[in-house]
C-alpha cells in the first residue's frame, strides 16, 4: 500500500474496531463516511486488507488477526495519551 493508503488502512482497522465495540453494523457506506473517502476506495482497501488476512471484506468485519492488531493499536494509543497527560 502507498503511504496514504497505509495510513487509511490503519484508520479503517480502527474504525471497524470502534464500530464493533459500539455494536454498530459496519458497511462500506458507514466506513466511507467515517474515513471521509469515497465508497470505492473503502471497498478497495477492504479487499487489500482481506488479502492480508486482517478483515473479512464480505462481512465487513475484522478477522481474528485484525482484531488482535486493532486491540494492540487501541492499547498503545491509550498508553500514549496517558503518558502525555502525566
Amino acid at each position: 500500500m502507498a503511504n496514504h493508503d497505509e495510513k487509511l488502512g490503519w484508520r479503517l482497522l480502527e474504525a471497524l474496531y470502534e464500530l464493533g465495540r459500539a455494536d454498530t453494523k459496519a458497511d462500506a457506506d458507514v466506513l466511507a463516511t467515517w474515513l471521509g473517502v469515497a465508497k470505492p476506495h473503502v471497498q478497495e482497501l477492504m479487499r487489500r486488507l482481506d488479502a492480508q488476512g486482517l478483515v473479512d471484506a464480505e462481512r465487513c468485519r475484522l478477522s481474528m488477526q485484525g482484531l488482535v492488531l486493532a486491540v494492540s493499536m487501541h492499547g498503545a494509543q491509550k498508553l500514549s495519551r496517558q503518558s502525555r497527560a502525566a
